[in-house]
């Protein structure tokens, strides 16, 4: 501790080492009263000049008389005095101490720093600044301690990576820190390290926040690395949506498709085990075979391999029933069996060619056929639209293909084995390849000369683009084996073995006919239009786009996708709670500022499910300028109420169908959509289901057809009518 002490070592001739401190004769009056006599100026205390205050660790004096005890102290607020006294350049830094010199340097330090320097602050005692002094001499005789607190700063305030091992290199020179010091996980030595501080309530309380705002932080970026890459995955989706309508909807679908088949086989199997342990329990042996099981199983895979092959869209329909009756004791049963399990996984998938994805064929020639040649082999295809079996609506349309199959060898029999077809349709990026073994569950015999021909249907979910007047691509191959003379069928041996050739399937494309094509509409470039399909209240709705030749435009911008903003309203009373008060009308035909707007609904049985309280409407739009001025349609508000709510939904959006089509006097623009609503009708009151109207905004134009006159628009009313149920569904 730092004491008081004589500097002389001999305070009195007597007494070595004590202070002697002389009181002065103290006088009294001679008068009894007076205890001390008023006149003291000679009492005094004697204290020597020469005390001072001395510390037994590092042996430094100060007078307590000098009369200017504070000395400056150079400090890094002082730039140039702290250069000038306290800057070593880092080459000079080396350590001139050893292990042991530094331990007790360590030593000396913890002790000025937790026991003197607090004790002297406490009393106040100015000789607390020769120990403060002390302290930063012995921090600056061990250079380490210099260096590790400018790594502490340097990692504190994120300094460069460079800069930082620069020091850790540096301080790793000055022979790391002494012993009893340790570094922290941090790359330094905290400062409660190096002068063993103890934890206190406090520190401990403020150690725990720390961890937790830094798990928190922790939480947090991952949170908002998670958003990005959701919103990321939002974005791609919807790109996709746009550039390939339904393609991701598709291979959701197969996905569930694939989840189910397996579920089923699954469970089929594990009937089958438990039969056969029952039987093995029963008969005290397990059976050579379960006849009836598997007539099942093959059964139950032959239904879901032709389901899964309707609901991928592919182009093969070879009579699935009379193929699948074909395997029975045909010599390619084992490859057919090969060929299913191969499709039980879903189609196999190629990537597909760039200009049917885009819908620009350029100056490509399309055609409905082909003929190829290949070895002996002629293979010709026609293709025709199957208007019976198609359903524009739901964009399910059907082809169908006729091949020919002609042998131009004069000697060689052939025999085809197999067939591989890639198809693609319009606005996806990938074609799908459908193989098997034969040609409708057949492998035919073709003699020299004779011609093999079969028709088959392609039924497709494909939408018109109207960029394009083809709903897909296709070609392919077909697996054949020259039989010697004398062979009547190939050997599994020889199909084994790779004998076999391929003819090829030419290209050709499945073309829609003239009433399911779009006609290309096209607007100003500066004008930012999307596409997409007419929407309803409840859900996005697929539509058919009609337009009359002379409602198209003469710019030349392609259209691009666009969505609807949706809200609600207060709705209408007898809606509410099914009391109409008004006629039931399924159309309506109202004229507002000479514009005719015209609607007719209609309900789809096909598309609706009422055990599942799911109904289907179709709507058809009919737009007619009556006026003697061309008008442009902008955009259009739809406000629709099903049967029990007090609610209107509220459906807007630019322009119709991803169109804003421009009308001269006399022209009509039409189209069909769909309104698929979930709804529980009230049997026992009305068949109405819904209620619905709205109206369209048109801007009318000037002479040239272009530029607006006014910039407010006029108003077409939709006038209100009914989706209303048939008999059947409304008495249920």
């Amino acid at each position: 501790r730092y004491s008081y002490s004589n500097s002389n070592e001999m305070a009195s001739p007597t007494s070595p080492g004590v202070t002697r401190i002389n009181m002065g004769s103290m006088y009294t009056d001679d008068d009894d009263d007076d205890d001390f006599d008023d006149d003291d100026d000679d009492d005094y205390l004697d204290i020597p000049s020469t005390m001072s205050i001395k510390s037994p660790f590092t042996g430094l004096k100060l007078n307590p008389f000098d009369s200017k005890p504070h000395k400056p102290i150079y400090s890094e607020n002082f730039a140039q005095e702290y250069i000038k006294k306290d800057e070593t350049n880092d080459e000079d830094l080396v350590q001139v101490m050893s292990a042991a010199e530094r331990v007790e340097n360590l030593k000396v330090m913890r002790q000025i720093e937790k026991h003197d320097l607090p004790d002297l602050q406490n009393r106040r005692d100015h000789a607390g600044y020769e120990a403060s002094h002390d302290l930063r001499r012995r921090t600056k005789k061990d250079p380490w301690f210099g260096v590790n607190n400018r790594l502490r700063k340097a990692i504190q305030l994120g300094e460069d990576e460079e800069k930082i091992n620069y020091l850790k290199k540096l301080a790793e020179k000055l022979g790391g820190p002494p012993d009893g010091v340790t570094v922290g996980p941090k790359g330094f030595a905290e400062h409660i390290v190096i002068f063993q501080y103890g934890s206190t309530a406090r520190s401990e309380a403020l150690r725990l926040e720390h961890e937790i705002r830094k798990e928190r932080a922790a939480h947090g970026r991952v949170m908002m690395a998670e958003l990005k890459r959701n919103q990321q995955k939002q974005k791609e989706q919807f790109e996709e949506d746009m550039r390939f309508p339904g393609l991701r909807q598709e291979r959701e679908a197969k996905v569930r498709r694939e989840k189910t088949y397996g579920r089923l086989m699954g469970e089929l199997e594990d009937d089958r085990k438990k039969l056969q342990e029952k039987a093995k329990e029963m008969l005290g042996k397990l059976p050579d075979s379960s006849p009836a099981i598997d007539k099942l199983i093959e059964q139950a895979r032959d239904e879901l391999m032709t389901m899964n092959s309707k609901n991928s869209g592919g182009a093969e329909g070879d009579a699935p029933g009379s193929a699948l009756a074909a395997r029975r004791g045909d010599s390619a049963q084992k490859a057919r069996e090969a060929a299913a399990a191969e499709s039980n996984n879903g189609r196999p998938r190629l990537p597909g060619d760039q200009d049917v994805s885009f819908g620009e064929l350029g100056e490509l020639v399309v055609e409905p056929g082909s003929v190829t040649t290949t070895g002996p082999l002629t293979v010709e295809v026609s293709s025709s639209y199957n208007k019976e079996q198609s359903d524009p609506l739901m964009r399910k349309h059907c082809f169908q293909y006729t091949i020919k199959i002609t042998n131009n060898s004069p000697t060689d029999t052939v025999q085809l084995l197999g067939r591989r077809f890639e198809i693609q349709t319009v606005g996806s990026s990938v074609k799908d390849v459908v193989q098997g073994e034969g040609v409708t569950g057949r492998q035919p015999i073709v003699k020299p000369g004779e011609v093999f021909e079969y028709t088959s249907t392609a039924p497709l979910s494909v939408r018109p683009v109207g960029t394009t007047i083809i709903a897909a691509r296709m070609k392919g191959e077909y697996n054949y084996f020259v039989l010697p003379p004398g062979q009547e069928t190939a050997t599994e041996e020889q199909i084994k073995a790779g004998e076999s050739k391929a003819a090829e399937l030419g290209t050709f494309h499945f073309i829609f006919p003239e009433d399911q094509r779009v006609i290309p509409y096209y607007r100003d470039e500066d004008e930012d239009d999307e596409d997409e399909d007419e929407d309803d209240a409840t859900a996005a709705p697929t539509a058919t786009k009609k337009v009359t030749p002379s409602a198209t435009a003469s710019t030349k911008s392609p259209r691009k996708p666009i969505s609807s903003t949706s809200a609600s309203v207060p709705g209408d009373d007898d809606i509410e709670s099914g009391n109409i008060s008004i006629p039931l009308n399924e159309s309506s035909d109202t004229v507002t500022e000479k514009v005719r707007v015209q609607v007719s609904s209609s309900y789809r049985p096909e598309r609706s499910d009422a055990a599942l309280e799911k109904h289907c409407f179709a709507y058809n739009i009919r737009i007619t300028n009556e006026s003697e001025n061309t008008v442009q349609l902008v955009s259009r508000r739809f406000e629709i109420q099903t049967i029990g709510k007090d609610k209107k939904e509220v459906v807007q959006g630019p322009g119709v169908t991803g169109r804003q089509p421009i009308l001269k006097p006399g022209e009509t623009f039409e189209y069909t959509s769909t309104a698929p609503l979930s709804v529980k009708p009230v049997k026992e009151k009305t068949p109405v289901v819904a209620r619905m109207g709205g109206e369209y905004s048109l801007v009318v134009l000037g002479a040239d057809g272009t530029t607006p006159i006014s910039s407010t628009p006029v108003k077409a009313e939709l006038g209100s009518f009914h989706f209303v149920l048939p008999s059947t569904e409304g008495t249920g």
